[in-house]
């Protein structure tokens, strides 16, 4: 599966800005639920925090992919946030992380999420694909860039 086709430009979120994991997760989430009404924060914080708690989703070249299982979720979902200043996020190369792809899957739909991942790993192994989402103030030419690299 390919990420854009969980994408919408209003799913994407850049500019945002924090230095601690704790603070950009909840500011990240609450962007989320101020597009999808239907989703609760407190929910899901508590299982986006807990999947951290196992272990930091961030992968190496500025990419973390934070995700859940979301009860009674309709279908799944793809959000992205930006913070080009990048956030300390327990990196496996020790780099501050820029992008997030933030998956939240429904419960019920076994491991989809992993071709997901597959897809997100793919596109994020490229070094200019994550410079150019990092540096672009645009969340529909975001989703270009992502169209265009899958």
């Amino acid at each position: 599966m390919k990420l854009s086709n969980l994408l919408t430009s209003k799913m994407i979120f850049n500019n945002l800005k924090s230095t601690k994991k704790e603070d950009f997760i909840k500011s990240l989430i609450d962007k989320v639920c101020l597009v999808d009404t239907s989703l609760k924060k407190p929910i899901l914080n508590e299982l986006i925090s807990k999947r951290e708690e196992l272990c930091s989703t961030a992968l190496d070249n500025h990419i973390a992919v934070p995700h859940a299982r979301i009860p009674g979720l309709d279908k799944s979902s793809a959000w992205i946030g930006v913070c080009s200043d990048g956030v300390d996020f327990g990196s496996i190369d020790e780099l501050k992380t820029k992008v997030f792809i933030l998956i939240l899957q429904n419960d019920q739909d076994g491991n989809h999420h992993l071709e997901i991942l597959k897809s997100i790993a793919k596109l994020f192994s490229k070094k200019i694909i994550v410079d150019k989402i990092a540096n672009q103030e645009n969340p529909q030419k975001i989703l270009e860039i992502i169209k265009e690299n899958e």
